[in-house]
């Protein structure tokens, strides 16, 4: 049986979803990042102006696409959006787009190359546009926020949208938080760890009468030095909204107080309780009004009143209220010009790369492209199949008439690239086009270049130097210098059982036999290079083709000591061991030239494991680079 809602209920509760994210999201703003215990109290003054948050903007983006490309849009609608029209691509949002540009489709773009920010806070962060187009329907407000999440993100993060587009969408007729969570729980897969924390901290918050002491057991079982990280944030979320009673200012000055990301955490609680509440409850109750919104991507809307974003939320809901959504009513209805609901893809083509999307030198690759009807009420088709691929490359890939029916098409196609290639591009964008039944069709796709290091060594030194012996002489009777036995000892025994790595000593300053590497990833440990195990020295070099002058920037992640030149110019070193992120370090103004660029790595591991990346970027400090590089054989 369907359950009712009067548009203006329905309608009041989208405007508080807004309303409270703004502002929740304005007040927790200014402290984003920040890992203190706060214990701050609210004043009015802090929402006397919005601030722009990725938060919201990005899903006023997505009512865009929406409105334009209908409510049966693919996750690769958003995607194209999301890449042409967000200037800005920090952590997730950069990997995304590097992915993207390069051919690498929705869910292998979330997932391929981001290891750093693969559970980060920037898709469950955009749950409220799904809860708000399908109000009481948590099924398929979640089916939605899967479309979005897999953008940027793999594993928990989705299913954290997810959680919250369901519980969001249970709020337009549910109010009882504990049981909401409930409704959320549902989509959090048995034996991940995003429900083991929701699940921990639901538990600890009805023992434990002290928010600071429930933070603290978050932190301790789920903590991350990024301040951006999924798990924390969920759990200041989650506290906040069961010690905050359900009075709004209460619950978001608990979520600001936990610190960290502090406008995510406290957008999201608010957005909840907006729901729950209702706009006209919101503004009677805290004196708040329509605050407006700013916007820092590349979108024109009507004006910037949120009483206008919501009017324009629900012409989506009562749209899919006719068509999709099956569980509620609206009732009281205006007149609307719904959005469109014609089906606008009649294909879908997918890429399974086996593993990774990425080929190296000498290496072949075999993809299997999988081609489908989008919907039932496509009819069956004949189609002539082309495909561009790279100069050089060899491919078993031949034109072919395809029949396609119900079950759809599945082509293997295997891809070589001989010894014997002098330049392999990064990014590698082939082009599938379908001609028959009176249309054209057209897909992009790509595969990665490996990025073909030449490596040298291992190269280590005794931790001890022993003079020469003869034959028959016994090196350990000779004196180290040592008055203390047991100094001796232990430097006999380090002697024995493990090496030294000499970062100054210079072992190319005579000629070294190498291996040629490929490197699939931004990411990289010294155990990728070879299998020696213990402290040592290794080289590591690339021949980077640019197609012209530029002025870059370079993002170096480490863990252990390393320095690195560039076409002779030593640009980066360290010899700190540190806890590796994609930006321990910034460069900014690195010349490459046009050609070839020789880059030298000298890698430097002193414990059990060191990992390195390489980052180059055009647009600040994390906005990695997509022009089109690669590597000299």
């Amino acid at each position: 049986m369907k359950r009712k809602i009067t548009y203006e209920t329905y309608r009041d509760k989208v405007l508080g979803a807004w309303l409270g994210k703004s502002v929740a999201g304005t007040i927790g703003a200014p402290y984003e990042g920040r890992k203190e215990l706060f214990h701050y109290t609210y004043d009015p003054k802090a929402i006397q102006e919005m601030l722009p948050n990725d938060d919201l903007e990005l899903q006023v983006l997505w009512l865009e696409v929406i409105e334009k490309k209908g409510i049966y849009f693919h996750s690769d609608d958003l995607a194209e959006a999301f890449l042409r029209q967000c200037p800005y691509a920090p952590g997730e949002y950069g990997v995304f787009m590097k992915n993207y540009a390069r051919g690498i489709h929705p869910p292998l773009s979330g997932a391929f190359n981001n290891r750093y920010y693969l559970n980060g806070m920037g898709c469950p962060i955009r749950a409220e546009i799904w809860a708000c187009i399908a109000p009481g329907n948590p099924r398929l407000a979640a089916e939605y926020a899967a479309k979005d999440g897999i953008l940027d993100h793999e594993g928990d993060s989705v299913y954290a949208e997810q959680f919250w587009a369901a519980i969001e969408s249970a709020a337009f007729f549910e109010p009882d938080i504990v049981r909401l969570l409930d409704v959320g729980m549902a989509y959090l897969p048995a034996g991940t760890r995003i429900r083991q924390l929701v699940e921990d901290t639901i538990g600890w918050c009805a023992s434990e009468s002290s928010w600071e002491q429930v933070r603290e057991s978050i932190i301790r079982r789920y903590g991350h030095p990024d301040c951006t990280n999924l798990y924390q944030n969920t759990g200041f979320t989650l506290l906040a909204l069961l010690h905050g009673r359900q009075h709004f200012i209460e619950t978001t000055m608990i979520a600001l107080n936990c610190g960290y990301d502090t406008d995510c955490s406290c957008a999201t609680a608010g957005a909840l309780l907006g729901i729950i509440q209702g706009a006209s409850y919101l503004k009677a109750t805290y004196d708040f009004y329509d605050t407006s919104y700013k916007l820092a991507i590349d979108v024109v809307r009507p004006d910037n009143k949120l009483e206008t974003l919501a009017d324009d939320a629900c012409r989506v809901g009562l749209t899919i209220a006719d068509v999709l959504n099956r569980e509620v009513e609206i009732i009281g209805v205006p007149a609307y010009e719904p959005v469109p609901t014609a089906r606008i893809h009649d294909l879908r083509c997918r890429v399974d790369y086996h593993g990774d999307p990425v080929i190296g030198l000498g290496e072949t690759k075999t993809i299997t492209l999988h081609i489908d009807k989008d919907h039932a009420g496509v009819e069956d088709m004949m189609l002539h199949a082309e495909l561009t691929i790279p100069q050089e490359w060899e491919s078993d890939w031949q034109p072919r008439t395809l029949h396609l029916t119900d079950d759809g098409i599945c082509i293997d196609i295997a891809f070589r690239l001989s010894d014997g290639i002098k330049l392999l591009l990064e990014c590698n964008r082939m082009e599938l086009t379908l001609t028959g039944s009176g249309k054209n069709y057209a897909y992009t796709f790509g595969l990665n270049g490996a990025q073909i290091w030449k490596v040298y060594g291992p190269f280590w030194e005794n931790a001890v130097q022993f003079s020469p012996t003869e034959l028959g002489e016994w090196y350990s009777t000779q004196d180290l210098g040592f008055e203390d036995p047991d100094l001796a000892t232990d430097a006999v025994r380090n002697y024995h059982l493990n090496a030294v790595a000499d970062p100054e000593r210079d072992y190319l300053s005579v000629p070294q036999p190498y291996q040629l590497v490929n490197i699939k990833e931004d990411l990289f440990s010294v155990t990728d290079l070879f299998g020696y195990q213990g402290p040592c020295v290794a080289y590591a070099e690339r021949s980077l083709y640019c197609p012209e002058d530029r002025e870059v920037h370079l993002l170096v992640g480490h863990t252990d000591a390393y320095r690195i030149w560039i076409n002779g110019e030593e640009v980066s070193r360290s010899d700190k061991r540190e806890w590796w992120t994609a930006e321990n370090k910034h460069h900014r103004g690195i010349k490459l030239k046009k050609g070839r660029n020789l880059i030298r790595l000298k890698l430097i591991r002193n414990g059990k494991e060191a990992e390195y990346s390489l980052i180059f970027a055009e647009k600040g400090s994390c906005m990695p680079q997509q022009f089109d590089h690669g590597s000299y054989r």
